[in-house]
């Protein structure tokens, strides 16, 4: 059985152009960024020397972006106006 995601948001004329669903649900947020923690840690294994450590602190900062993505905007109905 296939659930998938429906983008049920309304938007009116004047709202502007639409986010990415992924950027709205906080779960979806920091994956992008660990999957790129993992690609810059195996890459810093693979190369010897001092230029390893460029892919380690890449992958690291990219560790740490998807962390704080995680709690971008993750303030509740902001974004829902009445």
């Amino acid at each position: 059985m296939f659930v998938g995601l429906i983008d049920t948001r309304d938007r009116g004329p004047d709202k502007g152009p639409r986010e990415p669903l992924w950027l709205d649900l906080p779960e979806l947020r920091p994956w992008p960024w660990f999957v790129a923690t993992i690609v810059g840690l195996v890459a810093a294994t693979q190369i010897n020397g001092w230029a390893g450590l460029i892919p380690l602190f890449v992958g690291f900062g990219c560790f740490l972006r998807g962390v704080s993505s995680y709690y971008k905007g993750n303030d509740g109905l902001s974004k829902n106006r009445q």
